[in-house]
């Protein structure tokens, strides 16, 4: 290679290991080649919501703000720790978001975001920096986004642990997290945990007694713990048992070993995907003063400055347009019903689909949120083979992969497939 001379440690390192696809983006191109060549191609590789007839599905109202931002609004320097208005009004728009009881109790116990940009891997890629040495151990779920590894494992060199998030029935527990837990407590001076609901690719997101079963737990930790959130697909859940908001406000006020960190963005929440907003705020395990609060948020900003500088400005500012207008607000929240609406009709019907068909080799997951729906592998066959076979019948897939956690699966984008498609994706996928 023409650079070995000149690369850092760190440069190879990065050159070596890192995946760009993050295991996904291969499969998407191949689909999309497959969209082009053939119209009745059903490209289950997206994963952005998209309208029936494949445009991106977007909020009007936002667009039009965007639109309409001045160019001082637009082109200006960003505040290095977001811009204070923005700021202010996503904590309220998160908090909204919270059954009522919660509120208050996430208020008082947790910073304003930190806005920063590279969209929600920028927070990450922040988070891991400014918490975590490395060889420091990570636990992170088998059934996790390609590029969770290549931020923490292969980027920051973080010591790779894994627990099994959905068991060999498709179901979600978090029994072997709390067994992995403990195991580092006996021999960790700390541990980080990354969480992910709606986890990618699965779909799936716990219950209130599931969530209540791991709180229970840190109620005893006695290490420092980083709990890192992944709220990329948030408040995306089609069922009333499932915990229909982030986790955030079940996991602080809980033990003064614990810290958690929510990571959350545009991309999904208001389907802004290129825009790359990401967000960082930190809850405690009890009060802390407004000046405390101040200090660590600083501190994040600190870490923010030395990596992105500041985040885009104009969609923080259109996103201030909207939430600081009660009619525009209102607005974007029907548009925002208006989608999800879409979604959820999609999810019903593949869910049934799924149900209806009976499979050896393939077993669905007991998915119920996000974009995706989850497919089991099973008797020695390998997902990535069927992935093939399936884009050669007309479905792009992505499989997922990973003999060392244990981890064979297919991924289905239900998000950005019709209902009218549906049926024939389900027919390909089974057949």
């Amino acid at each position: 290679m023409i650079l070995d001379k000149y690369l850092s440690t760190k440069g190879r390192q990065i050159n070596e290991k890192v995946n760009l696809s993050a295991g996904t983006l291969a499969w998407g191109l191949k689909a999309k080649k497959r969209s082009q060549e053939d119209p009745n191609f059903i490209n289950g590789t997206i994963g952005s919501a998209t309208e029936d007839d494949g445009t991106l599905m977007v909020l009007p109202t936002l667009m039009r703000e965007l639109q309409e931002l001045t160019a001082d609004q637009l082109f200006a320097y960003a505040n290095m720790r977001g811009q204070n208005e923005f700021v202010q009004a996503w904590k309220k728009d998160t908090l909204e978001s919270y059954p009522n009881n919660l509120r208050e109790r996430a208020e008082n116990l947790t910073t304003l975001p930190i806005t920063v940009c590279g969209g929600l891997t920028g927070g990450l890629t922040i988070t891991g920096q400014l918490f975590l040495n490395e060889n420091d151990p990570l636990l992170s779920p088998n059934s996790r986004w390609g590029n969770v590894d290549n931020v923490f494992y292969k980027n920051q060199n973080l010591k790779e642990l894994t627990y099994n998030l959905v068991d060999n029935e498709g179901n979600l527990s978090f029994s072997d997290l709390i067994s992995r837990l403990k195991e580092c407590e006996k021999t960790e001076k700390r541990v980080g945990v990354y969480l992910n609901f709606p986890n990618n690719p699965s779909g799936i997101s716990p219950n209130l007694e599931q969530i209540n079963e791991f709180k229970e737990y840190l109620e005893e930790v006695k290490i420092p713990t980083i709990i890192i959130l992944d709220d990329a697909y948030e408040n995306y859940v089609y069922e009333k048992d499932a915990i229909d908001h982030s986790v955030f406000p079940y996991l602080i006020g809980i033990n003064d070993n614990i810290i958690t960190i929510k990571v959350d963005g545009a991309s999904k929440r208001f389907c802004a995907y290129g825009a790359r907003l990401g967000n960082i705020s930190l809850g405690f395990g009890s009060e802390k003063s407004e000046e405390e609060k101040y200090q660590v948020r600083e501190t994040i900003a600190k870490v923010a400055r030395t990596n992105t500088s500041s985040a885009p400005r104009g969609i923080q500012e259109a996103l201030t347009n909207v939430f600081t207008d009660s009619k525009k607000y209102e607005q974007i929240k029907k548009e925002k019903v208006r989608n999800m609406q879409i979604l959820t009709r999609r999810y019903n019907l593949i869910k049934q689909l799924s149900e209806e068909k009976e499979n050896p080799i393939l077993k669905p997951v007991n998915f119920n949120s996000g974009f995706f729906s989850y497919y089991l592998v099973k008797n020695q066959h390998s997902a990535s083979e069927i992935s093939t076979k399936l884009m050669e019948k007309g479905l792009g897939t992505v499989p997922f992969v990973n003999e060392k956690n244990s981890l064979n699966g297919v991924r289905v984008a239900f998000c950005s497939i019709s209902e009218q498609k549906m049926e024939q994706a389900i027919n390909i996928l089974y057949s």
